[in-house]
């Protein structure tokens, strides 16, 4: 499993010089959903309860229509994690590729985005203001709203996560359909739920900071959090760890040949400090036909080694014995000791 940090830094690396790019597809999905909320506004601007009902009703077909555009969004993002081509019209690739299959998936999450926030749109609806309401009535409402939209979306978002999958593997699998996508994407996450709520909620901080900028750094945050969300299900796949035992290959073959010349630039200076002499001379090798042969010159090597030894022995002894010979009397040296 690969750590939160390392997801964070292949999804940089992926990013790295495409933010123009990725900025330009975050801004063209989330300009298509508010363009199509005001069409419902102007289409439906009554406070009656049907025209409420016709305006949800009217955003919810308009949301499964964006979530193909969002879908293929995804697919961009895969292509550019993977090094492929990629362009903007990635995001009508599933318009182009059976759109059933993303529409199902969608309406199935969209229905469970609307339950979730069932609470805040009927108190938010039912309870609404009038023109004369106090300031405290209007912080009341205001307050509350606030607290039932954030319930319903951290519900929603805990939710959906075991869905989160679905996206990437209908991009990767055209054949399969979006049931047998859910599907997959349950089994996918099965034993990862933990790990990938972990890896949305370290975003968070992010988010806050983006306060300083006036938002606008969620320009890059939003996209940032894509990219990573891209690496999580590459690394469920196991694509990702072959990718990383690639790079490590990569890197030892750039390593080894630098040893490898070293070593050689070394062998000259080792020649240098132990010089051949010129009077040398190499053995001869001499071959052998069998064994047998091999062990009969050794053994005969071996007694003229030992026979040259015991001659020397011999000729060390008697040099002793000559000398004390000379040294003894002779018959004629009492003749030349009377002549004296």
């Amino acid at each position: 499993m690969t750590s939160r940090r390392e997801l964070k830094n292949y999804a940089k690396q992926a990013m790295s010089g495409k933010y123009g790019i990725l900025i330009l597809a975050f801004v063209a999905v989330q300009a298509l959903a508010l363009i199509s909320s005001m069409i419902s506004s102007a289409l439906f601007p009554g406070e009656e309860t049907i025209d409420i009902v016709l305006s949800y009703a009217f955003t919810f077909i308009l949301t499964l229509l964006i979530n193909v555009v969002a879908a293929g969004m995804n697919y961009m993002y895969l292509n550019i994690a993977r090094g492929k081509a990629y362009s903007l019209n990635d995001l009508f690739y599933f318009y182009r590729h059976h759109p059933d299959r993303v529409i199902v998936a969608g309406f199935f999450m969209a229905v469970l985005n609307l339950l979730t926030m069932l609470p805040y749109t009927i108190y938010s609806n039912a309870n609404l203001p009038g023109e004369d309401a106090s300031v405290e009535v209007l912080i009341t409402w205001l307050y509350t709203g606030v607290v039932l939209m954030i319930v319903g979306m951290i519900v929603y978002q805990i939710l959906v996560i075991p869905l989160e999958m679905t996206y990437y593997i209908l991009a990767d699998k055209p054949e399969l359909k979006s049931t047998e996508a859910m599907k997959e994407s349950l089994e996918m996450m099965h034993g990862n739920f933990g790990r990938y709520l972990m890896l949305k909620i370290s975003f968070i901080p992010l988010m806050f900071l983006s306060v300083f900028t006036f938002y606008i750094a969620l320009l890059w945050i939003f996209p940032y959090m894509a990219m990573t969300e891209v690496m999580f299900y590459r690394d469920l796949t196991g694509e990702l760890k072959v990718q990383k035992e690639e790079e490590e290959r990569v890197a030892r073959d750039y390593v080894n040949p630098m040893f490898d010349s070293y070593s050689q630039s070394e062998q000259p200076q080792e020649d240098q400090t132990h010089p051949q002499q010129f009077w040398h001379v190499p053995e001869e090798s001499v071959s052998y036909e069998n064994e047998d042969e091999q062990n009969i010159t050794d053994s005969t090597e071996i007694q003229n080694v030992q026979t040259d030894m015991d001659d020397k022995k011999e000729q060390n002894d008697s040099s002793p014995k000559e000398e004390e010979e000379d040294n003894e009397p002779k018959p004629w040296d009492e003749y030349f000791d009377s002549l004296k």
